[in-house]
């Protein structure tokens, strides 16, 4: 049971505790506790994958405490654990000059700032004093030994195996591979020939068609056609601007921006150029412009005035599909 808990944050900046950490000589291992929280600049620090230890001399200098078995972690994401304070560090009263934690794994090791201890003198002074305090050997010497006992024991199943016959003998093993390899050669020689006639086929059966589509493709998708009509003598009533007219594949795009003069219901405002004729579904379509009123008739060969109208620009486009091949 701890008689006194310290909090402590050991932060890259400073060790911070509200005091020192006292302790009475001859305190035995958890007397004292400390609560600490292990951060970076203020944020905390992750213990996952590190190896804790405490490390620190006595009061005289003379002995040297090593110890990682005495730690308890609490919150390993935020950095808290608590440590118990070995009786080595009591065992000489006076301040304690070298007191610190430091962390490793397999990259190395990294140690926090001093933490101030004060070993109190006791009543009683008769206490030996401190021997080096080196604990983690006896952790390590534990883990070879469990290593130990499992390869022991991972070479025992692989004798039992072997005298079972659950494995091949040199001998057995070449004449395998021999058979295996032989085989595998046979298969390639015979498969290989195959395989690659019929992936000659394929490529030649496919390339044709994939060349015959993407022609086809090009040749009625991909290309584009366009002519502007500013002419007063093929646009009726002409005052200024322009008419144009875009192809791309079976899809035309004709833009209205033209001011024109006296139109009648019926006039033919223009004739649709050679391969910008409308298809079928489009003859007949009715198309409105900007100015309320103005609309247009599509017929086989030309727009069609609806509306009367006098002087107004006609500014707008309309979309339409054409069964002309190309220009």
């Amino acid at each position: 049971m701890a008689i006194r808990t310290y909090k402590v944050t050991l932060d890259t900046k400073n060790s911070i505790a509200p005091e020192p950490v006292f302790l009475r000589q001859g305190d035995r291992t958890g007397a004292v506790v400390i609560d600490a929280t292990l951060m970076d600049n203020g944020a905390p620090v992750s213990l996952d994958g590190l190896t804790p230890m405490f490390k620190a001399n006595t009061a005289d200098g003379q002995a040297v405490i090593a110890d990682s078995t005495g730690f308890n972690v609490l919150d390993s994401a935020n950095g808290d654990f608590t440590y118990q304070v070995p009786n080595a560090l009591s065992a000489v009263p006076g301040k304690i000059k070298v007191a610190y934690f430091s962390f490793s794994d397999s990259s190395g090791t990294e140690s926090t700032f001093d933490v101030a201890f004060v070993v109190k003198m006791a009543v009683d002074i008769t206490q030996k004093q401190a021997e080096d305090y080196i604990t983690i050997i006896d952790g390590t010497i534990k883990s070879l030994s469990d290593k130990i006992d499992s390869m022991n024991s991972d070479i025992q199943t692989i004798l039992n195996a072997y005298n079972q016959g659950d494995f091949y003998n040199k001998s057995e093993t070449d004449s395998r591979d021999a058979s295996t390899l032989a085989s595998a050669k046979s298969y390639a020689d015979s498969g290989d020939s195959t395989t690659l006639t019929n992936a000659k086929s394929y490529a030649d059966t496919k390339d044709g068609a994939t060349l015959s589509s993407a022609k086809l493709y090009t040749d009625n998708l991909s290309k584009e056609s366009s002519v502007t009509i500013s002419d007063a003598s093929k646009i009726t009533g002409f005052a200024e601007g322009y008419i144009s007219f875009s192809q791309k594949g079976n899809m035309v795009i004709a833009c209205f921006d033209v001011r024109l003069g006296t139109m009648q219901p019926g006039y033919s405002i223009v004739a649709t150029p050679s391969g910008f004729a409308p298809s079928s579904i489009s003859v007949n379509g009715h198309y409105s412009f900007t100015k309320s009123g103005l609309e247009v008739k599509l017929t086989a060969n030309s727009f069609t005035s609806q509306v009367t109208d006098a002087g107004s620009w006609w500014v707008g486009s309309c979309v339409y599909f054409t069964n002309d091949q190309f220009p």
